[in-house]
């Protein structure tokens, strides 16, 4: 075997333990998928049916959003203290949303390079 020959060989073993280092990454990506689906379509099952008969596990009635969106407003009209109290929660519970989000995107921008 020549050297350029050898060469050549070397680069398309290297092109190859790359392709397969791309398939086994793309392939961990499939398997999270279809857990992640797995695990969404079972919450999403146990929340059809939750909204169905409108019961929580225990067998307790759910409030409807509007009553409970009712519920808060008097809670709040009552105890005006809360009020910051409830900003303060959903305003750090928007940070932790917005940095859970950036992280996700970072994480599938690394991904689409790929």
């Amino acid at each position: 075997m020549s050297k350029e020959e050898r060469e050549e060989y070397e680069q398309l073993m290297q092109e190859n333990a790359h392709l397969e280092e791309q398939v086994d990454i793309k392939q961990a990506v499939i398997r999270q998928l279809i857990t992640d689906i797995h695990t969404l379509s079972q919450e999403v099952e146990a929340m059809y049916l939750q909204q169905k008969w409108n019961t929580t596990d225990r067998g307790q009635t759910h409030p409807s959003p509007g009553q409970e969106a009712a519920r808060i407003c008097q809670q709040l009209q009552h105890n005006p203290q809360l009020f910051e109290d409830v900003l303060s929660r959903l305003n750090q519970r928007t940070a932790q949303l917005t940095s859970q989000a950036a992280a996700l995107k970072g994480e599938l921008q690394k991904y689409s390079k790929t």
